[in-house]
């Protein structure tokens, strides 16, 4: 026993051998994704993180209650409006006289299919967002767990503008195309820019930081970073178009073949 001990202590006074069991400890956790730096992380946390006051979080609650009960309104209200939408179809019905009498006129249509799928999408992503907000304003409920509730529901409500907008163009386009294109072409040329509006902020965030970041990271990665950043923020606001657009081509290509 006493053999070891005299072992373990001239490894340890040894630097070499105590230099080399450092670096074998280093290497492992970073072989392990594990975080490491000079600083005590937990006493640095503990020192300057912001505990709220009992006073504050309650002013924050009131805060969130008061938004999120406003949009609740505003996401009841596209939800109403997809849901009349899917219901009175643009182009009306056919005669019970005819064949498949009570059916769509434009029914198998693709710019009907992509109609029809974005009132649906409209609908669907509202009602989520009626139901987050609800879970959001309510105070018995976990602060955080509301917050996140919050975000998530309004980006749900954003996906439904969108799907919202969508159907809005190819409504007046199917009742328009036939009397009158180019004004037809015009309204969901113009129709985009609810887009552009409700997604001004977070552009104008993207292109302020562009050129610090090419700065700090240099020209290539920084605009690597930038473009994939626009590339997530375009896929996040455009997959209502793509769902849309995609499904009614998968039908017409299945009712094809």
């Amino acid at each position: 026993m006493a053999h070891c001990f005299i072992c373990y202590s001239h490894q340890v006074s040894n630097p070499f051998l105590l230099q080399n069991l450092e670096n074998k400890i280093y290497y492992t956790l970073q072989s392990v994704g594990a975080y490491h730096s000079a600083l005590p992380w937990d006493k640095t946390e503990e020192t300057y993180s912001q505990h709220e006051k009992p006073e504050d979080e309650d002013k924050e609650s009131g805060r969130l209650k008061d938004a999120a009960q406003a949009l609740i309104v505003a996401s009841v209200l596209i939800a109403t409006v997809a849901f009349s939408a899917t219901f009175t179809l643009p182009g009306g019905y056919r005669a019970d006289d005819h064949t498949n009498g009570g059916v769509p006129t434009l029914a198998g249509n693709y710019v009907f299919d992509v109609f029809v799928m974005a009132t649906t999408l409209a609908f669907i992503s509202s009602s989520i967002a009626t139901v987050g907000f609800a879970f959001a304003a309510n105070p018995m409920v976990n602060m955080i767990s509301r917050k996140d509730t919050f975000v998530l529901s309004m980006l749900s409500m954003l996906s439904s503008v969108t799907s919202m907008s969508i159907a809005f163009a190819l409504g007046v386009y199917m009742v328009l195309a036939p009397v009158a294109h180019n004004t037809a072409i015009a309204v969901c040329v113009i129709t985009p820019a609810i887009l552009l509006s409700a997604n001004m902020n977070a552009i104008s965030k993207m292109i302020s930081l562009a050129r610090p970041l090419c700065i700090r990271k240099g020209l290539f990665l920084g605009t690597v970073q930038v473009l994939k950043s626009y590339m997530l923020r375009v896929v996040f606001v455009l997959w209502p178009f793509m769902v849309t657009f995609g499904w009614a081509a998968l039908a017409r290509i299945h009712q094809n073949t």
